[in-house]
Parts: structure tokens; sequence; C-alpha cells
């Protein structure tokens, strides 16, 4: 819950968060000052200042940011080229000073490179003329289907695995494979219903190497452009998650004993960390017949209120 404050000319000024509902505790808070071209953000929780960002504006453009916070400050400061961003020089404590390069042409925003010294990465490219998002993801939804027994093959698990899950975060195409015996899940269902479909409590993991499917990165960037400006949702969420569903739902009809010793009722599911769309992702990749006949976890509270867990935004935090 949020209670917000403004000033006579309706700016945010003050944003306080508690938990629940405004009779709840108070998580946060975090104070906007303004003067002339001077902007000043600070953040505390309960033990105090948490950071503190100085913005300094020239003719409406920023200039610079200075930053401090608990663990480390930093400065970046910014050049426009025709009132449009063209370096970033970025300096903070424990990393490498780097240069962002933005270059552009008469449609607007072309790359953006990364120089850290000894290496320099693209962290954006301007899609193709005729790029389709849906047919890159289809593309890569069919290199997983090889690629992803492929890795499991390689899983030292000790016994008939029960299920394989394709454990992904907000970049749904950085993915972990984490496997669990029936013995094993058993174990967990036993301390907590909702621990046998989390692959972090898992003993046998390994990563899914996407680099060398072309399209990779120009997916991972444009879907984590995607929900950029939603704030109740992971980067891509639900085009990522989609299609992480969807190669589940294939690989179930994969012949499982040809590549890795399976139990008859085996399954395979994408999960993120939280499990919060744990309900929605089995729905989607596991036909009736195969779900779990009733929900196989308890209901979770969420900054003081309870939810079960699903895809919902109130359930995110």
């Amino acid at each position: 819950m949020l209670r917000i404050g403004f000033d006579a000319v309706g700016q945010a000024v003050v944003t306080e968060e508690y938990s629940g509902f405004l009779d709840g505790r108070l998580y946060y808070e975090t104070f906007v000052r303004r003067d002339g071209d001077v902007v000043e953000k600070a953040h505390f929780d309960p033990d105090g200042p948490v950071y503190l960002h100085e913005y300094r504006y020239v003719d409406g453009l920023m200039r610079s940011a200075d930053l401090v916070a608990r663990r480390g400050s930093g400065r970046e400061v910014y050049t426009y080229n025709d009132r449009r961003i063209s370096r970033v020089d970025i300096e903070h404590d424990d990393w490498a000073r780097s240069v962002l390069t933005a270059e552009h042409d008469d449609r607007g925003l072309v790359r953006v490179l990364e120089d850290m010294g000894r290496r320099s990465e693209v962290r954006y490219e301007r899609p193709p003329t005729g790029f389709d998002l849906d047919a890159a993801c289809r593309t890569i939804e069919d290199a997983l289907l090889t690629l992803i027994p492929d890795t499991a093959a390689s899983m030292a698990v000790d016994g008939p695995a029960a299920c394989l899950a394709l454990n992904y975060g907000s970049d749904v195409l950085s993915i972990e494979l984490c496997a669990a015996t029936e013995g094993e899940r058993a174990v967990l269902a036993a301390v907590d219903p909702q621990a046998a479909w989390a692959p972090a409590d898992f003993d046998v993991g390994i990563h899914v190497n996407l680099d060398n499917i072309a399209s990779v990165r120009l997916v991972r960037q444009e879907l984590a452009l995607l929900d950029a400006d939603d704030l109740d949702a992971a980067a891509g969420s639900e085009t990522g998650r989609r299609l992480l569903c969807a190669v589940a739902a294939r690989l179930n009809l994969h012949d499982w004993p040809d590549t890795l010793p399976v139990t008859d009722d085996f399954v395979v599911y994408p999960v993120d960390l939280e499990l919060v769309d744990l309900e929605r992702n089995l729905a989607d990749c596991l036909p009736p017949d195969r779900r779990p006949a009733t929900r196989p976890w308890p209901a979770v509270t969420d900054l003081g209120r309870t939810h079960h867990v699903s895809g919902s935004a109130d359930t995110r935090r």
C-alpha cells in the first residue's frame, strides 16, 4: 500500500510504502526535493537512510547524477548531441569505470555500446527491418527442444527423476535445469508442500547455454523492453513465460527414458525462483489429467496480506 504526498503544483514529494494497508508497518519512505535545476531523492527504511541521489539539469536535460548508498557511491555524467543522449561516463565503487556510447540516425537510437576498458559489449541494438519477435521466439523454442534434453542428459540425478524444472528469473532466457527424484520431493513436501516444486531446494542443477542460438541476445533485449514501464511485472515476463510453457508442454511429450532415467509420472515445468507463476505454468504446460488434483502449495503471506500463489500483479514483490 502506498501513500503519496504532493506539493502545491502537483508533483510527488513523498512516498510511503506500507505492508498491507495504511495501518500496517511502514517499510519505506522516499522524499524528493526540487531546487531549480537540482533534484534530490532520499530513500529510507526503518534502519535509516538507504540512498541519496542528486540529479543536476541544464536546459531541461539531466547532466549528472551523484549517488550515495549504504554499500558505496558513484557518479554518472551525461553528454548530449542535438539534445539526444550520446555518452554516459559511469564511476561506481568496486566497479570498473565504463562509458556508454549511444549511436543515433534520423530514425532514432541505433546502438548502445559499453566500453569497460579491456572489453566492450553491445547493450542495445535496434532490431533489423522486418524483425518479428514472435517468430524469433518460436525459433528459440524449437532450439530448446533439442538443447534442454541434451543438457539434461549430463545431469547426475541420484535415481529416476520425478520432475525437471526450467528455473528462470527476470531474464527468462537464462535457464537452469533442476531435477529431483520422487524420494527427494517427498522429503521436501513433508517439510513444506511448496518446496516439492521449488528448484532452489533441489540437489541437482545445470545451466543451459543458449549462446549458440543466433537471435537470443536480440530476443533477450526485446523481452526486457516489453514490460520496462510495468513495475508489477518482471522484464519480459508474459511473453517469456509463455515461451517456456510452450517448451515444457512439448518436452512433456518427449521420450525421456532415452535421455534420462525418469519415473512414470515425470513432468517438465517452468518456474520462477519465488514460485509466483507456478500455478499458471502448470496449467499451461500440463494436460488436465497430469496436473495436481488439488493445489499442492499453501497460501503465502506477502507484505502483510495473504494470497494464493498466482500470476496476478498484486502477488509480485
